[in-house]
Formats: structure tokens, C-alpha cells, sequence
């Protein structure tokens, strides 16, 4: 996925995967190949819980992406909030009520209560 409303794209591995205190929830954590993303989002059991070593692509656009229906999980998200986190920006961004957090280590062109689509496909 490559053109003018992408903000974000690349390939990582899923680091970690844990349950979280609300049942069917899941925290997981993945980083990117070059160590210039990390991500930290929720995973509900009856979306996607990805497997610890699974390898992923993360797509963030501002517009529809192309994806495979029931295989690529995309959601639609809003910006919450961005703040300095040493070395990384984080961009809390809500899907649903659920969190997905993206720190990344170049400033990234977003803003508070911007509307975005998150694309995680498997690879």
C-alpha cells in the first residue's frame, strides 16, 4: 500500500501477546524490522489475537486501504492523543474503545481527533 494518504507502512514481528485484566482481551506488542515503529494495541479473541512470532504488515492511511475480507484486519480509528515518549512520539489512537498505540521516531503528520485506517496483514 503505497501512495499519498499513507502515513505509516511497514513490515514487523508480533514481539508479544498477553491477557489483559478484561476477559477476551489481549494486549499485543509489535516492532517494527527497523526498530523505527512499536506498536501496543488491544486484540479482542473474537477479532484477531495474532501469535507471538507472527509476521506482520501495519498499514496506516487516511483513506479506505485494499484488503482481504475475513483474512487482513482493518479497523477505522480517531487520534486521541500524541505525546513525546523518550526516543518515540505516541499516537493513541481509539478504535471502538479500543487502543492501538503507534510510537513512532520521526514526527508523523497527524492530529488530534483525525480520522485513520489501521491495516495489520499477516505475511
Amino acid at each position: 500500500m503505497s501512495n499519498e494518504n499513507t502515513v505509516v507502512n511497514f513490515t514487523g514481528t508480533v514481539e508479544s501477546v498477553e491477557k489483559e485484566l478484561i476477559p477476551r482481551l489481549y494486549i499485543g506488542r509489535i516492532k517494527s524490522d527497523n526498530g523505527e515503529y512499536l506498536v501496543e494495541m488491544d486484540l479482542h479473541k473474537d477479532l484477531k489475537v495474532y501469535e507471538p512470532g507472527t509476521r506482520v504488515e501495519v498499514a496506516i492511511s487516511k483513506t479506505m486501504p485494499n484488503y482481504k475480507d475475513g483474512v487482513d484486519l482493518v479497523a477505522k480509528g480517531t487520534v486521541v492523543s500524541i505525546r513525546n515518549d523518550g526516543d518515540y512520539t505516541a499516537y493513541l489512537i481509539s478504535i471502538g474503545g479500543l487502543l492501538f498505540i503507534l510510537k513512532s521516531k520521526k514526527k508523523l503528520d497527524l492530529a488530534p481527533t483525525e480520522k485513520l485506517y489501521i491495516k495489520i496483514t499477516e505475511v
